[in-house]
């Protein structure tokens, strides 16, 4: 699979794109929170960022899925390559770093929030089913490596050489990037929707979803772990900026382990080890552990715990992250993919955006410390709702089966 050119290509491009990514949801959150006033500053920032994308993304996804995800996905990095370009102009000829770095963290989230959707189906449209789990698991690993890596590398870069060197070498690794997917041969299975209204479109995304209660709840409530690990890319800064030990260097470590822990979780994916399993019951405890690693950050927030903690947080939402774009892909059809995950991405948005408000109005008026158990409130409806829509549909799916067989007696 390694050998595979297409996703030679796609791994390239994706870790080139993950870089911008890292640096601006990593690096750019610290240098944000830690400035003066900056921990409101940045939380008004997320809060507002995230209720525009909300608004924003589900109507992609008829774009998704009528156009070519191919171009789509060029287009989208070209897009990212502009917004950089007017970054450096803002920072060289106004020297106003505060505006620089939330336009920086801004273009981060959009470009995030529209390419998760659109490399989901592009990843479904390039390979066989059987190979959604393994190549889902070897983005998050490289994800993750790249990313993590980068963000943590640029908290020191910055320090010591400052933005512009920053904001040039991502626009060089964008470059390549868009070349990359320009490179991939367009696949085979083709298909294309009606032209129609945006909103007609959208609409047909929804019904979909109303039409799969069940999975939709599923994949809606699987979403909290990364809401949760977004929390704490507004936590972790503001708490370490707390502790008198900690500086712009423990939080590099801190996000480093956390990429050692998601590259564990993804290695293990792609090890095969759980093939065959049900991916659903593999989601459900996934949950749990997650579940268990807030609950041991709620009982430790201290400068080790914070540090420990890290690599058991990147692991578990690692494995969430990997089977739920898997549980996605296996349930849906690429026609109607991009709508479905669109949605997903739309509903992200909304939660981030209601959860980073409500937590800066807990670290205004209670601190740390309150915010923290507000994340272990967040992460334990995850199995708690998970866990009887599993039910409900295994129920569903074990009486469809008694009656097939019945049928099968008759005749």
């Amino acid at each position: 699979m390694i050998a595979n050119p297409t996703l030679i290509l796609l791994l390239i491009s994706n870790a080139l794109a993950s870089i911008g990514t890292g640096v601006a949801m990593i690096a750019i959150p610290w240098f944000l929170a830690t400035g003066e006033g900056g921990s409101v500053l940045f939380g008004v920032l997320a809060t507002i960022v995230n209720i525009f994308l909300f608004f924003l993304t589900p109507f992609i996804g008829p774009y998704i899925d009528g156009c070519s995800r191919q171009k789509l996905m060029i287009g989208l990095r070209l897009a990212f390559l502009l917004g950089l370009v007017l970054v450096y102009a803002i920072f060289a000829f106004s020297d106003n770093t505060t505006a620089s770095l939330i336009l920086y963290y801004s273009l981060g989230a959009v470009f995030y929030a529209f390419n998760v959707p659109l490399r989901t189906a592009y990843v479904q449209e390039l390979f066989a089913a059987d190979e959604y789990a393994r190549i889902n698991s070897i983005l998050e690993v490289e994800n993750q490596v790249a990313a993590v890596s980068t963000g943590a590398l640029a908290i020191l870069v910055m320090e010591y050489l400052g933005l512009s060197i920053i904001i040039l070498g991502n626009v060089a690794c964008y470059i390549v990037a868009v070349f990359c997917i320009a490179r991939i041969k367009h696949p085979a299975k083709q298909f294309s929707l009606k032209s129609q209204s945006i909103f007609k479109s959208f609409n047909e995304g929804v019904q979909i979803a109303l039409r799969k209660p069940v999975l939709a709840l599923m994949l809606l409530v699987s979403s909290i772990p990364y809401v949760v690990i977004i929390l704490y890319t507004v936590l972790h800064p503001i708490a370490l900026s707390q502790i008198p030990q900690a500086s712009g260097s423990t939080y590099a470590v801190v996000e480093l382990l956390f990429g050692l822990g998601a590259i564990l979780g993804g290695w293990i994916m792609i090890s095969g080890r759980f093939k065959g399993v049900n991916t659903e019951l593999l989601l459900l405890y996934s949950l749990g552990l997650f579940l268990l690693v807030v609950s041991f950050q709620v009982l430790f927030p201290t400068y080790w715990g914070f540090i420990v903690l890290a690599c058991a947080f990147g692991f578990s939402n690692s494995v969430v992250r990997i089977l739920r774009q898997t549980l996605l892909m296996q349930q849906t059809t690429a026609s109607e993919i991009g709508r479905i995950g669109a949605l997903l991405q739309g509903w992200i948005m909304l939660m981030r955006a209601l959860c980073l408000f409500v937590m800066t109005l807990v670290l205004s008026a209670s601190g740390v410390l309150a915010a923290i158990y507000f994340t272990l409130f967040i992460a334990i409806l995850a199995p708690v709702i998970f866990l009887p829509a599993y039910l409900k549909k295994n129920r569903a799916m074990t009486q469809l089966s008694k009656n097939v067989g019945a049928t099968n007696d008759l005749r």
